[in-house]
Formats: structure tokens, C-alpha cells, sequence
């Protein structure tokens, strides 16, 4: 197993507790993690973190928009408790159960009754609404309820809270922070994606997700040699989400398949330790 440095909880949009998270990686073997849920660190402080044979890394997720892009902020490291950071994320928070609202009342103004008496503990995401939904038999599946209400331009859709990545990437170094751009072969990867990083660096990029579940082979090689060339540090993870029910089958399988070996894991630790 790898060491997977990106997974996400049931604070934000993952099918498991920090405790399950915790368990199942001692049961794969293992060695570090990182919990980096979306634009939250609700789950620091509410899980035991000196875990025998386990290292948990702190993490988080930060979505963020640069020149009209979306692109989404790894960070390792950081301290969970720095105040100015903690300020930034409750931003997100607040707006996000603002919009959670908003969308059920605009459901329910197409005559689609769904509670609204047990949000989750920190997202308030689509994802919710959509298994909301799904639950109460207005659609099939995930899909369906994004293509049919909550996808941009859909009749239920409403607008979130938008951070510049300049501004996340600072708040993310000011608290100790190792920021890294998150998934890049889903969207970015293109002729201009070197003079992106070049002109994220300045702001205080400082590595690389080279290895996900989105890249192929081939891609992870072009992304890491990217990464030596622009003197980033390699990252990398599984993006694990998880699905309820049976833990190693199909989708609920992926955790520690992606991520990064201990030579790789080592030279992080070791960048870190500089950077302090």
C-alpha cells in the first residue's frame, strides 16, 4: 500500500467517519495519511491523532478560482488551529449552508419536499442534496440529480463563495503550510500549464499532486518530470470519497492505491523539515 495523502470524511463530502478513515488504513497497512477534506478542518480534533503504527498528516482542501479557473488547493502540514486560516475556511462554512438552504427552497418551490432538519456536520454540499434526492425517490443516482437540478444552470443551482487562490495560498503558508495543486490532469494539464505553476509559485505554490486516481501512467511521468524541472514537491493520494456499505469492494477498494511511496514520502517529510 501507498501512503495516501488525500482522502476526504464525512466532514465534508466522504461516505466515512475520521475513526473509519483511521481503521481502515491500519487494516491496509498503511504507514501515513492525510485527511483533507473540502474546505474544512472540522475533522482535526476529533479523532485521536497519536496512532500506533500510523501517522496522520494534517490537510485540507481549499477550492479556489484564479483568472476563471476553478482549481482546488492541497496543503500539508499547516497548523489546524491557526486562527487566520480557521477564519477563512468559516467564510466557506457559512456560505455553504447559506446555498445548502437556498437550493432546498428552490426544490422546494418546484414541488420537491426534502428535510431540512439533519444537514451534515461541515460541508453542506450538492453531494448531500443529490443523495437527499435519491433517497426520497425524485432521481436514480448522483448523476441524475446534478444533470436534472444541481449542476451550473440547472433550475436549482445556486452560486457559492469564490476565494482567489492568491489569497488561499497565502493564508495556507502564513499557517505553517506545504500548498499543492490538487488533481491538475483533470482540467489544467495543457501548453500553458507550466506558466501556471510558474505564476502560482510566486504566491506561494510549493508542489504538485503527480499522482491520482485521474492520471494516467503516462501523465504521472509528465507531471513529475514537470515537477523536478519547476523544483515543486511531489504529492499524491487516492482522492478517496468511499461509498457506504462493504469497505474493500469496487469503489470503497481505492484507498492506499494511489499515493506516494516511502522514498517519496521521506523527501516530503524532509522538505518540510526545511521549511520550518
Amino acid at each position: 500500500m501507498l501512503n495516501d495523502l488525500h482522502i476526504h470524511t464525512t466532514y465534508s463530502d466522504g461516505a466515512f467517519t475520521p475513526d473509519e478513515i483511521i481503521e481502515m488504513a491500519k487494516e491496509k497497512g498503511i504507514r501515513y495519511i492525510s485527511i483533507t477534506d473540502h474546505d474544512t478542518m472540522g475533522a482535526y480534533g476529533n479523532f485521536d491523532d497519536a496512532q500506533e503504527d500510523l501517522t496522520i498528516i494534517s490537510g485540507v482542501e481549499v477550492s479556489t478560482y484564479y483568472k476563471g479557473m476553478e482549481l482546488h488547493i492541497l496543503s500539508y502540514f499547516h497548523n489546524p488551529k491557526d486562527e487566520p486560516l480557521l477564519a477563512l475556511l468559516d467564510r466557506f462554512k457559512n456560505d455553504r449552508v447559506e446555498r445548502y438552504y437556498k437550493i432546498l427552497r428552490n426544490l422546494e418551490n418546484l414541488k420537491i419536499h426534502l428535510p431540512d432538519d439533519a444537514p451534515p456536520m461541515d460541508s453542506y454540499g450538492r453531494a448531500h442534496i443529490a443523495k437527499l434526492l435519491i433517497e426520497h425517490g425524485y432521481v436514480k443516482n448522483i448523476k441524475e440529480a446534478f444533470q436534472l437540478y444541481l449542476d451550473v444552470d440547472k433550475i436549482a443551482y445556486e452560486k457559492r463563495f469564490k476565494i482567489d487562490t492568491r489569497e488561499a495560498l497565502r493564508a495556507l503558508r502564513n499557517a505553517g503550510g506545504i500548498p499543492v495543486l490538487a488533481h491538475p490532469g483533470e482540467r489544467l494539464y495543457n501548453l500553458h500549464f507550466e506558466t501556471l505553476l510558474k505564476e502560482l509559485k510566486v504566491h506561494g505554490l510549493l508542489g504538485l499532486e503527480v499522482y491520482h486516481p485521474s492520471h494516467r501512467r503516462e501523465l504521472s511521468n509528465k507531471l513529475y518530470a514537470t515537477a523536478r524541472k519547476n523544483h515543486l514537491v511531489i504529492t499524491g493520494g487516492s482522492d478517496y470519497h468511499g461509498q457506504q456499505g462493504a469497505r474493500f469492494t469496487g469503489s470503497n477498494d481505492k484507498l492506499g492505491r494511489y499515493g506516494l511511496n516511502d522514498h517519496l514520502l521521506q523527501k516530503l517529510i524532509t522538505f518540510h523539515q526545511k521549511l520550518k
